[in-house]
């Protein structure tokens, strides 16, 4: 129990806030860096694994995040975004052994440094930290990583029966088949070819694998989708036919395999076949869910020659036929199964409930009510439900399941996520939420949020600060609650893979070197908690850029040219540099960068556009700003960009589709010309180091004492940025 700190406590009545449904707390960790996935331990605390290859151990009591383990893993990294290997390798997926407690052995599946294989292999976790000596590989699964390939899934859970379960993709380019299934049979287009990797019964990937751990390795559970020792099959495979299952899940009582299956691209039904679907997948046995040749409701796609580009004959889902010239498995497969939800980019008829827009489908927990448990996070009415989710809609859903856990109803649950990429139910019910963050790669955004039942019960404000000119010293300097609840303040020091408990003092005095964050954890006693966190460690910074103008103008005026040079210690890749002006008025409005008027953020955030896109930052699809630039001079541009946002795009920007977005006609008027005026006022050049910049003509909002604000960035270096006043 946090004992009280003697200070001013507001207590003074206040309104109750009305109660939801749910309670999605304040971050219990954040600046995470592309989290992938979690698991959560028998004492509470959570094990969170991030792309490049950290392994941390969160614990939400204190807030705490510490470093257990460093792979070096191949994956994608920031100096070189652009790159065609490795687009979505990394660590990949992690769990716990079922008698984690008694043997602290866990599982992880990640991408080799070296070899083009992703392996899962078991580990020991002693003396807070993840043993890398101990590690026992288990499975090793080759891949190819060139030419822009994705696809990896990578989640792991263990069923009831203490069975361990492994998602693998397909390994498949998706960007030159049209949205449409990748089956391109040309000597010269492995990549492009998911007959050589989910069609194919003899080949690990594009799958759900189940196998059974033993001290020396695994054998292969009694059920699965082929006995072992049959000719041209992987014995390990219980379920073929997935695309990318990106997220499973276990129901703890029966067993039942549930997975999100993100979908391929094409916006409409076609000569190639029907558009693109996600789906979320339920396999009560073992069985083949049709990927490449079968979508959604088992809707078949024809035999495509690449070749001609001409359609040929059409699968049959009862007995679905692998013609690749890369399939070293059967011929036919086993008969495909329909998918147990599925929804396309625009409204679903079967599903309407899902809406429309950006999709990647997610498999949750699956609920059960206990009355005896802390944390129900629905009612006994909801007993056995799955609760399905959405990392591009940022929602959850109530999948109800009835007699022979079939489908009853689809509700939605919750909203407002930021990229929800895993959720694990732990023993109190509690479900912990890992968000991804904003951006498709190298965010600094990740975060844990505990999603428990609604209440009236408000968490307390805390205020705390370093103590100015005393080093190292930090004092509260108040707390409150609106709910007039006393308030608790604890402080803790993360030390390596450890903390330290400083107590209940109102002040605190943190030497030098002998920590790397400092915290501040107010709670309530009722469950709200809040945390104020100080680093006392800098981040390594990226090199700085050098940005040098001629003649060191002390005004330009609208319209004028100046003429720059970049330099760095190390000179960065030409093709990466963009150097910018942009004036910002006198008042000062904007200084922080472009932005949307409120009305719009609130538009573009609520149709979740920024999915996708970002103003001014990179994400997988093109900048706003940067579509500013690109479109404001045709005369058409309004009617030709509502035109890409009602019914979608390819290839303008990147190899990423750009789906139809869920929105009237009405505001995607709104947001294309909200979008037209970021660019108002800026001008920019790329892809030199040297050269002139043209600055803009004066916006509508130029008035004297304005000033311009010049940058220069490139792949792997900090901006810089220069202040030059307006004429």
């Amino acid at each position: 129990m946090f004992k009280p700190v003697l200070l001013s406590l507001a207590v003074s009545a206040v309104p109750l806030v009305a109660k939801e449904s749910y309670e999605l707390s304040a971050p219990v960790a954040e600046g995470l860096d592309d989290p992938i996935e979690l698991t959560v331990l028998p004492n509470g605390d959570l094990f969170v694994i991030e792309r490049e290859g950290r392994v941390l151990r969160v614990c939400p009591t204190t807030g705490g995040t510490f470093e257990i383990a460093k792979f070096d893993v191949s994956a994608l990294r920031s100096n070189d975004p652009d790159s065609p290997v490795a687009r979505e390798e990394g660590l990949l997926g992690i769990t716990l052994d079922p008698k984690f407690a008694a043997n602290g052995r866990l599982y992880i599946y990640y991408s080799d440094p070296v070899k083009t294989i992703n392996r899962l292999s078991r580990f020991v976790y002693r003396d807070g930290k993840i043993d890398r000596t101990s590690e026992k590989m288990l499975l090793e699964i080759p891949v190819e990583r060139d030419r822009k390939v994705c696809h990896q899934g990578g989640s792991l859970a263990f069923g009831p029966d203490g069975l361990l379960y492994l998602s693998t993709g397909d390994n498949t380019n998706p960007f030159e088949s049209n949205g449409y299934a990748p089956i391109d049979n040309r000597p010269d287009r492995v990549q492009f070819d998911a007959q050589r990797s989910s069609g194919n019964t003899n080949d690990l990937r594009g799958k759900v694998l189940r196998i059974r751990p033993t001290e020396d390795g695994y054998e292969i559970p009694a059920g699965n989708l082929f006995p072992k020792g049959t000719a041209k099959t992987r014995p390990e495979i219980y379920v073929m036919g997935c695309r990318n299952p990106y997220r499973i899940s276990l129901d703890p009582k029966v067993g039942t395999l549930y997975w999100g299956e993100v979908g391929p691209d094409a916006g409409d039904n076609g000569p190639r076949g029907p558009r693109g679907y996600d789906e979320v997948n339920q396999a009560r046995k073992a069985g083949n869910y049709g990927w490449p040749f079968v979508i959604a409701n088992n809707l078949p796609y024809p035999i495509v020659d690449f070749t001609t580009g001409q359609p040929g004959g059409m699968t049959d889902p009862a007995a679905p036929k692998n013609p690749g010239a890369r399939n070293t498995g059967l011929p036919v497969l086993p008969p495909a199964n329909s998918a147990f939800i599925w929804y396309p980019y625009a409204d679903s008829p079967e599903f309407p409930v899902m809406g429309k827009g950006s999709r990647n489908a997610m498999a949750g927990p699956v609920f059960y009510y206990n009355a005896s448990r802390k944390w129900n996070i629905l009612g006994k009415e909801d007993d056995h439900t799955l609760l399905t989710y959405d990392w591009a809609r940022g929602r959850i859903w109530k999948a109800k399941l009835g007699e022979g856990e079939k489908l009853v109803s689809l509700t939605p649950f919750a909203d407002k996520l930021v990229h929800p990429i895993d959720m694990e139910q732990a023993a109190d019910g509690t479900i912990w939420v890992l968000e991804y963050g904003t951006n498709w790669w190298f965010n600094k955004d990740g975060r844990v949020r505990r999603l428990r039942p609604g209440t009236d019960n408000r968490a307390p404000e805390l205020a705390a600060e370093a103590v100015a000119g005393q080093p190292g010293t930090f004092t509260v300097k108040n707390t409150s609650d609106a709910d007039g609840d006393t308030v608790f303040v604890h402080w803790f020091l993360t030390t390596g893979a450890g903390e330290k408990d400083l107590g209940t003092e109102a002040t605190v005095k943190v030497a030098e070197g002998s920590g790397t964050e400092l915290r501040a954890v107010a709670a309530d006693g009722k469950g709200g908690v809040t945390i104020k966190r100080f680093p006392l460690v800098k981040q390594d910074a990226q090199p700085a850029l050098a940005l040098e103008l001629e003649g060191k103008p002390k005004s330009l005026g609208f319209g004028e040219t100046v003429k720059f040079q970049v330099k760095a210690p190390s000179a960065p890749d030409a093709k990466t540099v963009s150097v910018r002006a942009r004036y910002i008025p006198p008042t000062g409005h904007d200084a922080g960068g472009p932005e949307f008027a409120p009305g719009i953020q609130e538009l573009v955030t609520s149709r979740l556009c920024l999915a996708c896109h970002q103003v001014d930052q990179a994400s997988v699809g093109p900048k706003y700003v940067d579509v500013a630039l690109r479109y404001r001079d045709r005369a058409d541009a309004v009617n030709y960009l509502k035109d890409r946002v009602l019914k979608g795009s390819t290839g303008d920007w990147g190899e990423v589709p750009m789906p139809a977005q869920a929105i009237s006609e009405a505001e995607a008027d709104k947001i294309v010309k909200a979008i037209l005026h970021l660019g108002d006022g800026i001008s920019a050049t790329k892809g030199t180091l040297s050269g002139e910049l043209k600055l803009p003509a004066a916006p509508a909002n130029a008035a004297p004492g304005g000033a311009w604000e010049i940058t220069a960035e490139a792949t792997g270096y900090l901006t810089t940025r220069a202040r030059v006043n307006a004429k």
